[in-house]
């Protein structure tokens, strides 16, 4: 892909014109900013009710939830912007920075379900729990899989799409 010879740390000539870098997903970051920040906000609503449900479920085990809830918390940010940054490196075709993403979020979202398990190691869990963790970690982890390769496919789509239509927008997140 072309680019502005000025991007490039180059003169800025008359050839920087000809060679310039439809806008697009790519450089026009405001978009992705925008979608990352949102996915940010769903997935903190969305472990704020997870707590609420951790403590009626297993307060009464010997969970401790004030530390559920802070490493279920301060874990969600991570989890979210790394999730949203796999989807667009993979986009854009950049695997090594997806997979370092990927990792921060594999980490953040095993991080919560790890610490229940080892709380749960000398607490009188019922086998229930352990059956509906398992089962939770499971669905959620699936549903965190198929909607990123879901999220990575409507992007390229798009993107191959906006190849032929200047100026369009790819929305990596909320598909």
């Amino acid at each position: 892909m072309a680019r502005n010879a000025d991007q490039e740390g180059g003169s800025g000539g008359p050839e920087a014109a000809t060679t310039a870098e439809p806008v697009t997903e790519r450089t026009k970051p405001g978009l992705r900013t925008y979608l990352t920040w949102s996915w940010v906000v769903i997935i903190v609503a969305f472990t704020i009710g997870r707590v609420v449900v951790a403590k009626e479920a297993l307060g009464d085990y010997g969970l401790n939830i004030w530390v559920f809830g802070f490493i279920d918390l301060i874990t969600a940010v991570p989890y979210a912007i790394g999730t949203a940054k796999v989807v667009t490196s993979m986009i854009d075709r950049e695997p090594s920075r997806s997979m370092g993403w990927g990792l921060v979020a594999v980490a953040s979202f095993l991080a919560p379900y790890l610490y229940v398990m080892w709380s749960g190691r000398d607490a009188e869990f019922p086998p229930a729990v352990w059956t509906v963790l398992g089962v939770l970690i499971l669905l959620f982890g699936g549903n965190a899989v198929w909607s990123t390769v879901r999220k990575v496919r409507s992007g390229r789509a798009d993107h191959h799409a906006g190849a032929e239509a200047p100026g369009a927008v790819v929305d990596p997140v909320s598909s």
